[in-house]
């Protein structure tokens, strides 16, 4: 179960959003890269050929494990990131509710970018609170990402965002 608690209409809103991202990119292999609080894994599977998801803490949902189990989904360990065998293998690398609390953001969106073919995509969905998200655009800048596009929307009531930003 996600620790973030969203009406059915936000995760709807929120898939749809990424969705579209994905549906634009120049290919169909994601990375989801998770924190342990939220996932919309299993509704995104049906858009895309090959679907990753790491998690920070590896505390991926039962969920996301069975289907790990039938391999349609993948798992990675966080600390596998790393590996050779990941740089440059991704479309796209997105996140929802993911990096807020790391403590260096920019080594963060660094390591991911090595993770994504040249003229791949990042996409952030996030809260805007505390200015969040110029905070991400700004690192996202300093590791080198173009074409950086912001959507400012509500979840739930709350002010979000979400950023797609081009390797």
């Amino acid at each position: 179960m996600n620790s973030i608690d969203l009406s059915e209409s936000s995760r709807t809103l929120l898939a749809n959003k990424l969705r579209r991202e994905i549906e634009s990119a120049s290919g169909r292999k994601a990375l989801e890269y998770r924190s342990g609080r939220f996932s919309l894994a299993e509704e995104l599977r049906d858009c895309l050929i090959y679907l990753a998801c790491a998690d920070k803490f590896e505390a991926f949902p039962d969920s996301l494990k069975q289907k790990a189990e039938t391999g349609d989904i993948f798992l990675i360990p966080d600390s596998e990131l790393g590996e050779d065998c990941y740089f440059g293998r991704f479309h796209i690398v997105y996140t929802i509710f993911g990096f807020r609390g790391i403590r260096s953001l920019v080594d963060e969106i660094m390591r991911l970018r090595r993770l994504i073919i040249k003229g791949g995509k990042i996409i952030v969905a996030d809260y805007t609170e505390d200015s969040f998200n110029e905070e991400c655009i700004k690192q996202m800048k300093r590791c080198g990402f173009s074409d950086i596009r912001t959507e400012l929307f509500s979840i739930d009531g709350k002010p979000a965002f979400l950023i797609t930003a081009e390797k």
